[in-house]
């Protein structure tokens, strides 16, 4: 389905000390904390996320999410009969072609209520010596589904963002688009999504 997002809270640490605590490494880089707000516009839904994610100074980064939703017969009401929505893990490497340009493989795993999502994925960013950037993702998403009714799921997700950064704090939207073989939104096997939030 397509939906708009708004992210209300993304607060980045650069947390040597916090980092090294939780991961016991003294190779932390930078630890990110994650909340996001979601109104679903199709469905009238509520979803919530939250995500703590790291980045070492060799390349390598990971992220932990879990995410919930309101349910019940108040989906349309933000944070009632809250209920659990899955949680998703990840890993990833980045790495430096120069100082303007980095490519980044991915791997992420997703669970849910019978069901479970692979994500690998491979992304490129050029950033301009004004603070300007630009990127683009592919990830390709296989659901499986353990119901004997249910039928499993390939996706094609392509992703583009355009962002700008001044001192700590950064802003940027993006955009998906996504292409299936089953149907997503408005009896069509394609949705889109769109994406901005301010970050630090």
């Amino acid at each position: 389905m397509n939906k708009i997002k708004c992210a209300l809270v993304q607060v980045s640490l650069a947390a040597s000390a916090i980092a090294g605590a939780l991961c016991a490494s003294t190779n932390a880089y930078a630890l990110s904390i994650d909340y996001r707000h979601e109104y679903v516009d199709v469905g009238k839904s509520h979803k919530d996320r939250f995500m703590l994610s790291d980045t070492f100074a060799n390349g390598f980064g990971y992220s932990v999410e879990t995410k919930a939703k309101s349910g019940g017969d108040s989906q349309d009401e933000a944070y009632s009969e809250m209920e659990s929505n899955g949680a998703e893990f990840s890993v990833s490497y980045k790495y430096k072609l120069n100082s303007n340009i980095f490519v980044q493989p991915a791997m992420n795993i997703e669970f849910g209520d019978h069901k479970a999502i692979y994500k690998p994925s491979f992304k490129v960013q050029y950033t301009f010596d004004n603070g300007i950037y630009v990127a683009a993702r592919y990830r390709f998403e296989y659901t499986r589904e353990n119901q004997e009714n249910k039928i499993d799921e390939n996706c094609h997700r392509y992703e583009g963002w355009l962002g700008y950064k001044t001192g700590p704090w950064a802003f940027e939207g993006n955009y998906i688009w996504r292409d299936s073989d089953k149907i997503r939104f408005n009896n069509k096997e394609t949705d889109y999504e769109y994406d901005f939030k301010p970050k630090s």
